[in-house]
């Protein structure tokens, strides 16, 4: 399936944009190339857009966590936006929703 990433920094945060499919094999190469600007990074928010995620699969929720845990060790919140009904449910029926701010 088709999916684009494009990343938007602007000072303290910086924008993920995750268009079309996060399935298992496009979401590692999502997490190699996110991950490692985000390490030791000083961000203060890593903004999520999810509003043209079309499908996501298990893979696609372990790199949001992976992306969360990044993130706070770092001392950053992450925040999705614009979250879809299938995002949104996915991520309540894997217990994720408390984790997540939303906008």
């Amino acid at each position: 399936m088709d999916y684009s990433i494009q990343k938007q920094e602007e000072e303290k945060t910086i924008t993920i944009v995750l268009k079309g499919s996060l399935d298992s094999l496009n979401a590692p190469e999502i997490e190699d190339e996110v991950l490692p600007q985000l390490e030791d990074s000083e961000f203060e928010a890593v903004f999520i857009e999810c509003k043209e995620l079309d499908y996501m699969a298990s893979s696609g929720l372990r790199l949001f966590f992976n992306v969360l845990k990044c993130a706070r060790g770092c001392g950053a919140r992450v925040v999705l936006r614009d979250v879809n009904d299938f995002v949104r449910q996915i991520l309540g029926a894997t217990g994720l929703t408390p984790m997540f701010e939303f906008e």
